[in-house]
């Protein structure tokens, strides 16, 4: 079975280090991490160069999104994904967000996007949890 190439962006160190350790416990092989929205943006807009280096593994099928970010946040990721999803071919990428917070609100502003596939909360997220919002783009 293939394994989809994961992009974390997560501003906070030890949540990107523990997403890594859940992600590898469940099988991910193929994982980049970035430490805020716009490197993450900036990653996927440097397409051609990307495409070259990672290959298959570019762009990647999931990215892991942190909601509340300073510089570039989450809702704001998303709202400049969708438009470099005009002009690079993204499709592929499904995203699901990382949130620190159970609101409700976010979570519907999130699935206002059709490529936001699933929300897991931080720290109470189980192995499971992660393993069946990744499984849906297998």
């Amino acid at each position: 079975m293939l394994k989809p190439s994961i992009l974390i962006i997560d501003d906070s160190e030890i949540e990107r280090y523990m997403l890594c350790h859940q992600l590898k416990k469940i099988g991910a092989t193929k994982i980049i991490q970035k430490d805020d929205g716009t490197s993450g943006l900036n990653f996927l807009k440097d397409y051609a160069q990307n495409k070259q280096h990672y290959a298959a593994d570019f762009p990647p099928a999931i990215i892991i999104l942190d909601v509340n970010m300073p510089i570039m946040g989450g809702f704001e990721f998303l709202q400049e994904f969708a438009e470099l999803k005009t002009q690079v071919d993204l499709d592929s990428c499904q995203i699901v967000m990382y949130s620190g917070s159970e609101n409700p609100q976010e979570k519907s502003r999130a699935f206002q996007y059709e490529f936001v596939k699933g929300f897991l909360i931080k720290g109470e997220s189980s192995k499971e949890e992660l393993k069946n919002a990744i499984g849906h783009f297998e």
